[in-house]
């Protein structure tokens, strides 16, 4: 009875030792590539928001705050970023004509580029999910459609906006 115990106890032990050192390895490597995600998506948005100033969309140049990943609320490996820009000039009426204007800059930044979307019927590889203002910053929600995670996530936000659309057993 003695080995036996002592046989499960090993195998136990084993087996949570894997689960953690597994579980590590998973972490590290989900976060390595939503830095490397994150730098990516950084040039993008940049570049995009110069572009804004170049076409005279906007008169002054905004001012890049921080950018900020998402917490793994929607699953493991979602590539969905939040950036705080300050853009004093830009009111709340005009948000929707700037996250329409900065998407379809940053579609032209994706085939400029050559950048590759996990969804084949995406423009983009960044999408603009969410633009809202907080006192005098405004924040953007920007997924880079790299991998099935995230296409799947921007298509749960899709489900949320609009529920009469949404998947239904028929």
């Amino acid at each position: 009875m003695g080995v036996t115990l002592t046989i499960v106890i090993a195998v136990i032990v084993a087996f949570i030792v894997y689960m953690l050192v597994h579980r590590l390895i998973v972490r590290r490597t989900t976060q390595n590539a939503q830095e490397a995600a994150l730098n990516q998506t950084n040039v993008a948005v940049k570049a995009s928001l110069q572009r804004l100033v170049d076409d005279r969309f906007i008169s002054e140049p905004a001012e890049f705050v921080k950018s900020t990943i998402n917490p793994d609320g929607w699953g493991r490996g979602v590539m969905a970023f939040e950036y705080v820009i300050k853009l004093d000039h830009v009111t709340d009426d005009q948000l929707p004509i700037l996250r329409q204007r900065l998407n379809h800059i940053l579609a032209e930044f994706t085939e400029d580029y050559k950048i590759a979307s996990a969804d084949g019927a995406q423009q983009s590889a960044f999408f603009i999910t969410d633009i809202w203002r907080h006192e005098t910053r405004i924040h953007m929600s920007i997924a880079y459609l790299v991998n099935e995670a995230t296409v799947e996530y921007l298509q749960d936000l899709h489900r949320l906006e609009h529920p009469e659309k949404g998947d239904r057993a028929e």
